[in-house]
C-alpha cells in the first residue's frame, strides 16, 4: 500500500545540490520569459496611431 504513493521517474531536486541548482535556474528562466508586448511598446504604438489619425483628419479638411 505504501508503494502506491511513490511515483517513478520523479526526483526530488532538494536531494542533490546540482539538481536543486538546475531546478532553480529552470524556474528563473521560465520567469524571465515575459510577453514581448509590454506597456511601453503598446503606448508608443497607440501614440503613433493617434498621431496618424490626427494628421489624416487635418489633411481631409
Amino acid at each position: 500500500m505504501a508503494d502506491q504513493n511513490n511515483v517513478e521517474n520523479e526526483q526530488d531536486p532538494g536531494a542533490n545540490t546540482q539538481m536543486f541548482r538546475a531546478f532553480v535556474n529552470e524556474a528563473q528562466t521560465e520567469a524571465k520569459s515575459e510577453p514581448k508586448l509590454n506597456g511601453r511598446v503598446l503606448a508608443v504604438i497607440g501614440a503613433a496611431v493617434i498621431l496618424i489619425a490626427v494628421i489624416a483628419a487635418i489633411a481631409v479638411l
